[in-house]
């Protein structure tokens, strides 16, 4: 009976101790919780949350209206949304608050290192290990809030889960050129597994072998390594032992359809010198090839004096002809309607 007092005495001295000097600014100790501890300390922090709930929407009535379910969730949202500093000036409302962080940051250094372990695993990616650290420990910090005492588990279990999924997120959208989505980022690593175990082999596996194994098409893994590829600057160095970018390999596309324009409008100026000035006359004026704008065949009849369908008859042996001139000359058939 004496043994257990003292236990009961130590554990009222920590969590004093604890409640006493701590603020939200203090850095907790690492040091691992025993079972028995991470439940006392889940329950205070269970029972904290519904008594700060309570304390504001009794402390401001107007706030009724958004009254959360008391389940571990909502009543996080409704305080991370509603304590603002006009809330927390209340006495009653910081006091509570402060506990409220003081358990919920000892829980969360408790578990920092499950964080760090996770984290590891997602190395592979572009992402650095500053960065997937932060990551999982707000995967860590929404497990806490999200945790349920009357589950029975562990918070190490159920926290695993969220920053496991907080890292494939964070991995899915900044590792990669292209957002990517969580499952998608779990097909890559299933794809990058395949590729390995067929590998051993010694011959690197093909695409159609590769669809076959994952049950996906071949234009769906042709997409996701297109997503996944690594990108190029465009300032970057061709050869190691030149200043030749990949800039200057890059052909100007404007030059080029300058030039192809150029070369059509010379091919098309040989053609029409081939006809007579009449049927030349005619197709000037029916496609605009002069930019005076194309008219009609009964404008055309009424400028030459002619009848519409007079202007018809020109206009298809005038088109004829060029198509035979154009294939003689090894020139494009359409150029003209082009």
């Amino acid at each position: 009976m004496a043994s257990k007092s003292k236990k009961r005495k130590l554990r009222r001295k920590k969590k004093e101790s604890i409640l006493g000097s701590a603020t939200p600014e203090t850095a907790f100790s690492s040091d691992l919780l025993t079972p028995e501890e991470e439940r006392e300390l889940l329950a205070e922090f269970w029972q904290c949350k519904r008594d700060l709930v309570r304390v504001i929407l009794r402390e401001f009535p107007h706030l009724r209206a958004h009254r959360p379910p008391m389940e571990p969730w909502p009543m996080a949202q409704f305080i991370r949304e509603y304590c603002t500093e006009e809330v927390l000036q209340r006495p009653a409302v910081r006091k509570l608050h402060d506990r409220y962080v003081t358990y919920k940051h000892r829980l969360a250094s408790a578990n920092i290192r499950l964080a760090a372990h996770v984290a590891k695993r997602f190395r592979h990616h572009a992402l650095n290990y500053s960065d997937l650290l932060q990551e999982a420990v707000c995967g860590l910090m929404q497990a806490i809030d999200r945790f349920d005492v009357s589950h029975g588990t562990r918070l190490a279990t159920y926290a695993t889960w969220w920053i496991r999924q907080t890292l494939q997120i964070a991995v899915a959208r900044q590792s990669h050129l292209v957002s990517l989505s969580p499952h998608h980022l779990q097909e890559l690593g299933l794809l990058q597994q395949e590729v390995e175990a067929m590998a051993h082999g010694g011959k690197m596996p093909s695409a159609q072998e590769l669809a076959k194994r994952t049950g996906s098409s071949l234009e769906h893994l042709a997409h996701l390594q297109t997503a996944t590829r690594t990108p190029v600057s465009l300032n970057a160095v061709l050869d190691d032992d030149s200043d030749f970018k990949l800039t200057e390999a890059m052909p100007d596309v404007g030059v080029a359809q300058e030039r192809e324009k150029h070369e059509r409008a010379e091919s098309l100026c040989f053609l029409l010198e081939q006809l007579r000035p009449r049927e030349r006359k005619v197709l000037d004026l029916r496609f605009g090839l002069t930019g005076t704008g194309s008219y009609s065949l009964r404008q055309i009849g009424h400028l030459l004096r002619i009848s519409k369908e007079r202007v018809r008859q020109i206009q298809n042996r005038a088109i004829e002809k060029l198509r035979a001139k154009a294939e003689q000359a090894g020139l494009e058939s359409t150029l003209l309607l082009e």
